[in-house]
């Protein structure tokens, strides 16, 4: 069959060069081969670019979403929207192997991976210790219908349970911009006076989004 042919040139390339080279609906038909084995994915691939609007939006939606086009069954679209979660926790697996090698977590780099690719607002806690050190961290809130909310007793909780001195507080704009709002900086002094009679510091307020972040302590405005 002629389209197994191509499947097999596809795959051929991949081999040889990684995806270097490759068109995003190759990339995905290339995808598709291995959740669709007796079926030209070529058109299938088309129809999630047009109706996600680019690959990153495809790579981005759930498998509910995914589900929605015609074609897309639930082995496709399980295989396409594990693909960022499952970089997501290599990212994470990154950070924790320079832990090991230096001794030190990398906040930043750890809130960029807990959030690449969110295509929804969610709100995570790192709790450190005295000496600044990661004691863990924890998703207190997610953007599911469209609005962060922010629950201090869920974030109190978390930072408890860890014995936390101090903590890193990190969201993401599934915009891509790391632009903050007002309602980012008024958020950020309210939790720095909420932490402030547990005896536990804000020592940042991070912002994910696309490939950035940025950092409220680095530009001065944990106070402002």
């Amino acid at each position: 069959m002629e389209h197994a042919g191509h499947r097999e040139r596809l795959r051929e390339r991949f081999a040889q060069a990684g995806l270097a080279g490759f068109a995003p609906h190759e990339a995905l038909e290339l995808l598709l081969t291995f959740a669709i084995p007796r079926r030209d994915v070529n058109p299938l691939a088309h129809r999630l670019l047009e109706h996600f609007g680019s690959l990153p939006r495809v790579l981005e939606a759930s498998v509910e979403d995914l589900g929605l086009v015609p074609g897309m069954g639930k082995s496709s679209a399980t295989l396409v929207a594990m693909l960022v979660p499952l970089f997501r926790l290599y990212r994470q697996g990154l950070v924790v192997e320079q832990e090991k090698d230096t001794g030190e977590t990398d906040l930043l780099a750890l809130c960029q991976a807990l959030l690449m690719g969110e295509a929804v607002e969610r709100f995570y806690v790192l709790a450190l210790d005295k000496k600044g050190k990661l004691l863990g961290h924890s998703r207190v809130s997610s953007g599911d219908d469209g609005e962060t909310a922010v629950y201090p007793r869920l974030m109190v909780q978390a930072l408890l349970r860890y014995g936390a001195s101090a903590c890193v507080v990190a969201h993401n704009h599934p915009s891509g911009t790391l632009r903050p709002s007002g309602a980012d900086l008024q958020l950020t002094r309210a939790l720095s006076e909420m932490m402030r009679p547990l005896d536990i510091q804000l020592a940042d307020h991070v912002i994910v989004g696309g490939d950035g972040v940025f950092s409220f302590a680095r530009e001065g405005l944990l106070n402002g």
